[in-house]
């Protein structure tokens, strides 16, 4: 077997192993857990500028090397193969600029890629021109289940889009841009149109939105907005022409019912009681990871990259710029 590739990890929070210290599932929530998941990775050395985190991350996931920060990683001279951007949002641009510097082979990093757009295509631009390799940490385009999901829908098995609709809650830039990515790898680009209430359950500048936008056939599709507070639901509802589709219990099961005819009612199809299939959520974050092998080793397009993340973030940062001109015109 080829040795494994290096990794390096910036950030020691949660979402770099803190989701998965408890270990005590078999779900994989972290980016240290994926690639301990995946022999064909060894992570190698973390950053973080706070000590004793970083020292409790080495010493759970037997990491040999920590930095400060990334200053102090590329003077030690260590060469890796893959960085996971797992530091807060506000750091990513800084981050991904100073990682095009390193001789990396491809970069994961989390979602948002910055949380504006104008910079996000800067950081794709600058790393299409420099030919390296940038995943996005989407989950559900990982999940084997909704990927064979979209190839039905590709040929036409569900026939056209009729309507979709998807309940989210805690920020549309944090929660709302999964349900808005996931949709774009169903369907394509979306249209913002509108947007209506807003709901403050997360982050002062991420609201909670309740938007209307279209697919670029003109199918509508509305994000509805929750609160958090209450309970946290994420769940996409998708009417086809031949039958209709669910995401229910947070993305963790698909319900898929098909057209039949009406026992009373002839003329009045209706949908069969459905079959539900569990989605492979709990382990699409080792899946990106081996997403990110197969680019580095075969080639093998990424699922999740920066343009499509930017196409996203697009449509967030559209929808809350409506957002900020509707809450203007009602101050006038």
């Amino acid at each position: 077997m080829p040795n494994p590739l290096s990794v390096l990890i910036i950030g020691c929070g949660n979402i770099a192993g803190g989701y998965d210290e408890a270990g005590n599932d078999k779900a994989i929530r972290s980016h240290a857990g994926a690639y301990r998941h995946d022999d064909r990775f060894r992570v190698v050395a973390c950053i973080d500028p706070n000590e004793d985190r970083r020292r409790q991350f080495m010493t759970r996931w037997e990491v040999p090397a920590g930095f400060s920060d990334l200053a102090a990683c590329r003077a030690a001279g260590g060469a890796y193969d893959v960085a996971s951007v797992c530091v807060p949002t506000a750091h990513h641009v800084a981050v991904l600029r100073e990682l095009l510097d390193m001789p990396l082979r491809a970069v994961l990093a989390e979602k948002p890629l910055t949380g504006d757009a104008a910079q996000s295509q800067q950081i794709v631009d600058a790393y299409g021109a420099a030919g390296r390799p940038l995943a996005v940490n989407f989950l559900r385009r990982f999940d084997p289940v909704l990927a064979a999901l979209r190839r039905e829908i590709e040929v036409g098995d569900w026939g056209r889009l009729q309507s979709a609709s998807a309940h989210y809650a805690k920020g549309i830039v944090n929660c709302g841009s999964h349900a808005i990515d996931l949709l774009h790898y169903f369907f394509g680009a979306l249209r913002p149109v509108s947007v209506s209430d807003a709901i403050y359950d997360y982050k002062p500048f991420d609201p909670t939105l309740s938007a209307r936008l279209e697919t670029r056939d003109g199918a509508p599709v509305r994000l509805l907005g929750c609160d958090s507070r209450m309970f946290f639901p994420f769940e996409v509802d998708l009417v086809m022409e031949k039958g209709r589709i669910s995401l229910e219990d947070l993305g963790n099961r698909v319900r898929r019912r098909w057209i039949q005819p009406h026992p009373l009612f002839m003329s009045q199809p209706s949908l069969d009681d459905g079959v539900c299939i569990e989605t492979q959520l709990p382990m699409a974050l080792a899946n990106a990871v081996g997403d990110v092998y197969e680019h580095v080793t075969n080639g093998k397009p990424l699922v999740s990259d920066g343009v499509s993340a930017l196409a996203t973030e697009e449509v967030c940062g559209a929808l809350l710029a409506m957002a900020r001109d509707q809450n203007e015109g009602d101050d006038r």
